[in-house]
């Protein structure tokens, strides 16, 4: 009880005339800082829920349907061919159809910083075929 004494000794202070005033002043400017950060807070849990959801559309969509292959003429009798020659017709063997993607937007882009690219193309099957455009 040693506490006591030193606390009834000391003198009591009064608050400066205008201090109700100033904290009620400040009460509206608290108030819409609160709500400031309540709606900041709703914005950014908007945004990340958003940021989930598309990052879930990515990650487990399926994909998109693949189109139907169109095969040529030339496509069409290769794999309805007889590699055997047991149908009685005209043995032709097999052939299959080679297809090599180019990308050729990139040598546009590059074009001064490559030396000039010339492509040779040759027939690779025996067998004459129509199909073949250069």
């Amino acid at each position: 009880m040693e506490g006591h004494d030193l606390v009834g000794g000391l003198s009591t202070v009064k608050a400066p005339e205008d201090f109700e005033a100033v904290v009620l002043g400040r009460l509206p400017a608290a108030r819409l800082e609160r709500v400031l950060a309540r709606r900041a807070r709703v914005r950014y849990a908007f945004a990340g829920s958003a940021a989930v959801l598309i990052a879930a559309v990515l990650l487990f969509h399926p994909g998109l349907p693949e189109k139907e292959t169109v095969l040529t003429t030339a496509e069409r009798q290769a794999l309805t061919a007889d590699p055997d020659g047991l149908s009685g017709g005209p043995s032709r063997g097999r052939i299959l159809p080679v297809f090599e993607a180019m990308d050729y937007a990139s040598e546009f882009r590059n074009a001064q910083a490559q030396p000039r690219t010339v492509y040779i193309l040759e027939q690779v099957s025996e067998m004459p075929s129509s199909e073949i455009i250069y």
